[in-house]
């Protein structure tokens, strides 16, 4: 959809995008979700034949809030510039994948994040998708329950950090310091939930902006990624 955007070449025909739609309308699970490139087709009582040493929920396809926002995002701004392709099923799909999102949040308010570390990078995801709907701080629940499990956690530099900890179980680790990536996820989710106290958000980019390298780089900190509960 870059192409859509002044100054970007038309390297895609419209046939193909159309194309591309088609597939991801065939992606989602009876329960509105979508995993990561088919649905689900067996039990989850197979991963009990699970033979891997290192990685959990494997021998099936799951529901991820990450890859349901990435559809749900995709199939919203396609139809910003095509509003008449399938309009009913993709409003059909995406009523359905923001009602996946709304039940796997969590009673504290969290996320849990499967292809990175872990509740600050899925909870970035699951306030897209709730933006996509118009839900933001000042009129969802929901929203309002996400952004104070993140604000539960900044630390005192404004950062936020997790240990890979947490997706082994399931219960936010504390990594000992902030990390700018992690930090940037929060942030990202804080805008999207138009969160309405800008001094939190404020202070988590002094901390970013104060880890830029001279050169214009911020340095690799702690692993920021996952595969199926193993780092």
């Amino acid at each position: 959809m870059l192409q859509k955007l002044p100054g970007f070449p038309a390297l895609i025909s419209d046939r193909r995008l159309e194309d591309a739609i088609d597939v991801l309308l065939t992606m989602q699970n009876p329960s509105g979700g979508c995993a990561s490139y088919e649905p689900q087709r067996g039990s989850e009582k197979l991963e009990w034949l699970n033979a891997a040493e290192v990685f959990g929920g494997i021998m099936v396809e799951y529901d991820y809030p990450e890859c349901t926002t990435a559809v749900i995002t995709a199939l919203n701004i396609f139809s910003k510039y095509y509003p008449e392709y399938r309009k009913n099923e993709i409003s059909a799909f995406k009523n359905r994948a923001i009602n996946y999102i709304r039940k796997a949040q969590r009673p504290d308010g969290s996320w849990y994040g499967s292809w990175g570390i872990c509740f600050t990078y899925a909870g970035m995801f699951a306030m897209e998708s709730l933006a996509c709907a118009g839900e933001t701080y000042a009129n969802s629940e929901r929203v309002r329950r996400g952004c104070h499990f993140f604000l539960d956690h900044q630390m005192e530099d404004g950062g936020w950090s997790e240990s890979y900890k947490t997706c082994e179980t399931g219960v936010w680790y504390e990594h000992e310091k902030s990390q700018v990536v992690q930090t940037a996820w929060v942030v990202i989710a804080l805008l999207e939930a138009e969160y309405p106290d800008i001094r939190p958000i404020k202070k988590a980019l002094r901390m970013i902006v104060g880890r830029q390298q001279s050169n214009g780089e911020w340095l690799q900190e702690q692993i920021e990624g996952v595969f199926n509960k193993s780092w």
